[in-house]
């Protein structure tokens, strides 16, 4: 039994222990997302959601404090962080190696305001000398507000870049200590609603040069501000407006662990679908024009939807089938093919037994013609007495009587002739 079946199962073990090379790594228990010290942000709202969907899955979040999306991609790179949610348009400046992405999932128009009196044939080249808040080094908002006046031929020497965002920034365009502020928000901020309202202040509208814009900065997106969107009562803004907006990407590492990326897309998913200022329901997320290449696991989110298996198991259960699926390629091309011919080797393994016996009553008789006669009896006697000892099943014991049975007639007949 264990000679046949024995060689079926370490046939299987070694086979399985060869697939379990393939089998995809545990997901990790904690996930480290990468978050800004500004608690308000819809960066760090979106990951309070995305936190408590991992929650209830029972992975810890851990939050790493940086400065903004450049911060974010050294974070990534680093292995200090696992996600980060960073700005459009932010990767085509800091280098995309090792990192993917999940998709877009939110857009962040820029907020060109401009002090009344700077404008003029196109308003942004009047600016040249002048003070502009472009946010702090390493924010994403910088990155932005540089690359949309260079794109009008005002690289950062032409103008004297101001290093503030947010509050700061409207504080400083209210009293005039710049003469344009750039503040980048998916949507509407206490500083951007302070300057909507304050006179000598416009909120310039891109709709004659969206398309430019467009095709100069491909990460770009035009959007729409409908006509009082801000306020009904006030009628803020007063008509459509056409703001430029890049559009936030959840990034990774290249080695995210594939279950944690298939769990994340379904958060996504819950997360984004719904209707905001700027996009329609369902938009979001989007695999669209990544800036980086899509994770495999969210490309085939975008392609498929969630898996058969998270869709109708609990994810702890699914992720597990899934890991180890591979495994069945040696249960089934191993164990059934070796599972068919283990009873045939079963059955030659106890028959072997028989014949062996068979074989030496057979060379007795010949011997014994030849005139051995007077050695036959004792020989046959041994012999019966070592089929009597066979450890066979009881299936087998009338082979075992009839083998007895041919030794005594061998026996009975030589012992005959030597009479």
């Amino acid at each position: 039994m264990f000679r046949s079946w024995g060689l079926v199962a370490l046939a299987t073990v070694l086979g399985l222990l060869l697939a379990w090379r393939f089998v995809s790594p545990a997901p990790p228990d904690t996930v480290r997302f990468a978050v800004t010290a500004e608690p308000a942000s819809a960066y760090n709202r979106a990951v309070d959601r995305y936190a408590a969907g991992l929650e209830a899955e029972r992975f810890k979040v851990e939050r790493v404090a940086a400065q903004g999306s450049v911060d974010y991609i050294r974070l990534l790179r680093e292995g200090r962080v696992d996600l980060a949610l960073v700005q459009g348009g932010v990767p085509s400046t800091s280098g995309s190696a090792g990192l993917v992405s999940l998709g877009q999932v939110f857009f962040e128009p820029a907020w060109f305001f401009i002090r009344a009196g700077e404008q003029g044939g196109n308003p942004v080249q009047a600016l040249r000398g002048r003070r502009v808040a472009v946010g702090p080094e390493g924010s994403g908002t910088r990155v932005l507000a540089l690359a949309m006046l260079a794109a009008n031929g005002l690289p950062a020497g032409a103008i004297d870049p101001v290093p503030l965002a947010g509050s700061e920034a409207a504080e400083a365009l209210a009293t005039g200590a710049v003469q344009a502020a750039i503040l980048v928000a998916a949507e509407p901020s206490p500083g951007i609603n302070r300057l909507m309202r304050s006179p000598g202040i416009t909120l310039l509208n891109f709709a004659s040069r969206a398309q430019a814009y467009e095709a100069n900065l491909p990460f770009l997106n035009a959007v729409r501000l409908p006509n009082a969107a801000l306020s009904l009562p006030e009628g803020l803004p007063a008509g459509d407006v056409t703001l430029m907006a890049p559009a936030a990407s959840l990034l990774a590492r290249a080695d995210l662990n594939p279950q944690v990326a298939a769990l994340m897309m379904r958060i996504l998913r819950d997360a984004h679908q719904g209707r905001t200022l700027f996009s329609a329901a369902g938009h979001f997320p989007s695999g669209l024009n990544p800036e980086l290449p899509l994770q495999a696991d969210a490309a085939r989110f975008y392609e498929k939807g969630v898996s058969f298996l998270q869709t109708y198991l609990p994810f702890w259960l699914a992720i597990t089938v899934e890991r180890l699926w591979v495994l069945l390629i040696p249960l089934v091309t191993l164990l059934l093919p070796l599972a068919r011919i283990a009873p045939p080797i079963y059955t030659w393994q106890i028959e072997r037994q028989l014949w062996n016996i068979y074989s030496r009553v057979r060379k007795v008789e010949e011997e014994s013609a030849k005139g051995m006669s007077m050695q036959v009896v004792a020989r046959l006697e041994a012999l019966d007495k070592e089929a009597a000892g066979l450890k066979l099943p009881d299936s087998y014991a009338d082979r075992i009587y009839d083998l007895r049975r041919h030794i005594a007639w061998v026996r009975d007949r030589k012992a005959g002739g030597a009479a």
